[in-house]
């Protein structure tokens, strides 16, 4: 769940395979903290190396509470629960043994076959294109979403897949002289007065 909430890519959280496991590089136990330990509200997830970061400064990303059914505070840090704090791989099975990414691959195409999604479709990267997707329906700007995938490009615009039924509308659009029916009007937007700052 962190995962979509983080934008992270499988190779972020899980290791390419069991034997390959680096903790100068991979996530760890101690890379992964709480803003308070009475009342945690957010995580920080201490990524060490990344695609964007050739010269592994490291980078920090922060989840927040949700306070749902999809938090993703809660998931992990019931999981850390039952993990227990010790050396190796953050995820790892209670042997001890590291979640590869395709074991992850795996085990979440088995909970969409059992859910009856269809599972033929989604890779180690639709965790990243999903959240870069749902951000930019839920009205995300742009640069935000940038920001929250550590994408240094607009290549985050390849990762947004516009729905079948997006697509469709825009023949609607299209046949009102790129306007949208006026039952689908959305409302003006107010004038802003000289000097204030719309950023």
């Amino acid at each position: 769940m962190g995962k979509i909430f983080g934008f992270f890519r499988s190779g972020k959280l899980a290791i390419p395979s069991a034997g390959c496991f680096d903790a100068g590089m991979h996530l760890t136990f101690d890379d992964v903290a709480v803003d308070n330990l009475q009342s945690p509200s957010m995580l920080r997830v201490r990524l060490k190396t990344s695609k964007t970061d050739p010269f592994r400064r490291g980078v920090d990303v922060f989840v927040d509470r949700t306070d749902n059914d999809l938090c993703p505070v809660s998931a992990v840090l019931a999981y850390m629960v039952k993990r227990g704090k010790g050396p190796g791989p953050f995820f790892a099975f209670r042997d001890g043994s590291p979640l590869t990414r395709h074991q992850l691959v795996s085990k979440v195409k088995r909970a969409l076959r059992r859910a009856g999604v269809d599972h033929v479709q989604y890779s180690g990267h639709s965790f990243r294109s999903g959240s870069a997707t749902t951000a930019a329906e839920r009205g995300v700007e742009d640069s935000v979403i940038k920001i929250l995938g550590r994408w240094k490009s607009s290549a985050y615009q390849l990762y947004v897949r516009t729905l079948r039924a997006q697509l469709a509308a825009i023949s609607k659009q299209l046949s009102h002289g790129g306007r949208r029916p006026a039952a689908e009007e959305p409302p003006r937007a107010r004038a802003v007065g000289c000097g204030t700052n719309t950023d």
